[in-house]
């Protein structure tokens, strides 16, 4: 009031001018706290160490209030601890964690990495690596009995490289878990020397500890281009959202060959599962990244494996909570630190995913070294296919319109996960395709007998039907059609092939039909398997529904000369042999 009747009439123009600078600040305040409220914020790393215990603390989950339980993968009996952390109401710093006592049965440790924390039951569940199960302990440690079903393509991981990552989510009622890297039906581990990405699958469960949506997930490859020294990459951790939105900590831990200068670059990626269907390449969005590192001036080094949702701020933004795992203080310069991360209310929409977005992955499958094997037939021994497979259908009669409508049908599940296992079908080693259906990993290493019985009779089939194919000449529908298939990028080499009988089914159904004389119990899922192996053919482009149908005759009429074939039978015992001894336990001891 003051400064208005200190200036005349004439300087009104003045007085606003006054006042917008005087507001100035207080907008550009304003600004910067909603910018900052729409910004991941990263507070720096701390250690505890006369409250917290050296440890591997490789897991991590809220429990309300300022109250966690932490995983120790190297604790000396099975369970967790339980931690007090406190963190600043309004920056979300740490600023005390102590260890307030391990929650444990007496059990021997199973390399426990994962921990959620279940709000309806008051219980946890944790991850192993050792076993490969996920299993709930009451809050004083002890088992209850309950554990989630987990499908057993998860049996072929790698040593040491299970299941890293648990979290569970009250409101939207789901367990999320996955490998630390891929599984052996899946590819290969990434290395420094590589340069592979892990493709792994992350699998949600409900509160029923049933198995519900899969979908696969990719990680990125190494960061180095050196050659030397120790690279571990995986993913170590998730922390779900309650609308939906999963958040993945990629780790990759790069050792030094005289460990100046090794380092852990941390990612935190974005994925949307509720808007991808289940079976899809889910995309991701990257939150933040930082790294950790040993150099000749610093020891920040930090392996964080562990990562949960923590509570909202003051400003109703959400707290992330990391936990490193130090190797019990390993040499001195790995230390047991904890690390919180603000976000703010997050939202992630994918854009639909075509084709061209699957050559990555294809190149992970594709990656799988193929094997050849012996034969059993004899070129005598082979049936006649000109004796029992009819002519393909020419393009003027009525069966080739039902060619011609499952060639559209196809075509419209291109852009669909279909279309993805589609894809995958079409590069993808047959003993990876199989191993997940029969629950062990199919190899000349792991299973040389089941292996040398499968491979030598889909040989017998590929003999059979390229004669076939040179026989009948059929154009592919690719081809026919003049369209591009669904992995064009090998149009050309196929264009020079032929389309009757389809090789990669009459190979599929013969793996399927042998690996059911060697484990009964999944001759539906066997098939089942091989029915779709064949249906990807037609998704892809490269064969008719007519073409698939004569490749079952064809594996059929194999079959039968097989089964007369005594180098066959006598492989086929080896072959059930070792499945009784590997995979079957005595009654007495189940």
């Amino acid at each position: 009031m003051y400064i208005s009747f200190s200036f005349p009439i004439f300087a009104t123009e003045n007085r606003e001018k006054v006042m917008k600078r005087s507001l100035f600040p207080i907008i550009l305040l304003l600004a910067t706290l909603q910018a900052t409220a729409q910004q991941v914020v990263q507070n720096k790393q701390r250690q505890f160490p006369k409250t917290v215990p050296a440890g591997n603390y490789s897991g991590i989950a809220w429990l309300g209030g300022d109250k966690y339980a932490v995983a120790n993968d190297k604790s000396k009996t099975a369970g967790f601890h339980l931690m007090t952390i406190r963190t600043d109401a309004k920056t979300g710093d740490i600023k005390e964690v102590h260890a307030d006592g391990f929650m444990t049965n007496g059990q021997p440790n199973r390399d426990e990495e994962g921990i959620c924390y279940v709000p309806q039951t008051n219980t946890v569940f944790l991850s192993s690596e050792t076993d490969g199960q996920i299993i709930e302990y009451s809050m004083n440690g002890e088992l209850t009995g309950r554990r989630l079903r987990i499908p057993h393509v998860y049996t072929m991981a790698y040593n040491n490289r299970s299941f890293e990552a648990l979290t569970y989510n009250a409101t939207t009622r789901r367990f999320w878990t996955t490998t630390e890297n891929t599984l052996k039906c899946d590819g290969y581990k990434p290395t420094i020397t590589n340069k592979e990405v892990n493709v792994v699958r992350l699998q949600s469960f409900g509160d029923d500890l049933e198995p519900l949506e899969q979908y696969w997930y990719m990680s990125d490859s190494t960061s180095t281009q050196e050659l030397e020294g120790k690279s571990i990459l995986g993913v170590s951790g998730m922390a779900a959202l309650d609308n939906g939105l999963l958040i993945i900590l990629e780790r990759e831990l790069v050792i030094k060959p005289k460990e100046i200068g090794s380092y852990v670059h941390e990612k935190l990626y974005v994925v949307n599962p509720t808007q991808q269907q289940s079976g899809d390449l889910l995309q991701k969005q990257l939150l933040t990244e930082f790294r950790t590192r040993i150099n000749l001036t610093g020891r920040s080094f930090a392996n964080f494996e562990g990562i949960c949702l923590g509570p909202k701020l003051a400003d109703g933004r959400r707290l992330l909570l990391l936990v490193s795992d130090s190797q019990d203080q390993y040499k001195g310069y790995m230390k047991d630190w904890f690390k919180s991360i603000v976000i703010p209310d997050l939202q992630f929409t994918p854009s639909p995913v075509a084709p061209k977005d699957y050559a990555p992955l294809l190149r992970v499958f594709n990656s799988c070294a193929k094997i050849d094997a012996d034969t059993f037939l004899s070129p005598e021994e082979m049936p006649d296919f000109r004796k029992y497979m009819a002519d393909p259908p020419a393009t003027d009669s009525e069966l080739f319109q039902g060619d011609r409508y499952y060639y559209e049908w196809g075509k419209a599940q291109r852009n669909t996960p279909r279309g993805l296992q589609a894809a995958i079908d079409e590069v993808i080693w047959l003993p990876k395709a199989f191993s997940p259906v029969v629950g062990f990993y199919i190899s000349p290493d792991e299973t040389p007998e089941i292996f040398k019985l499968a491979e030598g009779a889909m040989m017998d089939a590929s003999v059979s039907n390229r004669k076939a194919k040179d026989y009948y000449r059929r154009i592919r529908p690719f081809v026919y059609f003049n369209e591009p298939s669904l992995v064009s990028a090998t149009d050309s080499v196929n264009m020079k092939s032929y389309s009757y009988p389809s090789g990669h089914s009459v190979r599929g159904w013969m793996y399927a039909l042998t690996l059911a004389l060697v484990v009964p119990d999944a001759t539906e899922e066997l098939m089942k398997r091989a029915e779709e192996y064949a249906m990807s053919r037609i998704i892809c482009g490269r064969h008719y529904k007519s073409d698939i149908e004569a490749s079952l005759v064809e594996a059929t009429a194999i079959l039968s000369r097989l089964l007369s074939n005594e180098a066959f039978t006598k492989q086929l015992s080896k072959a059930r042999e070792e499945y009784q001894s590997k995979f079957c336990r005595p009654e007495s001891s189940k």
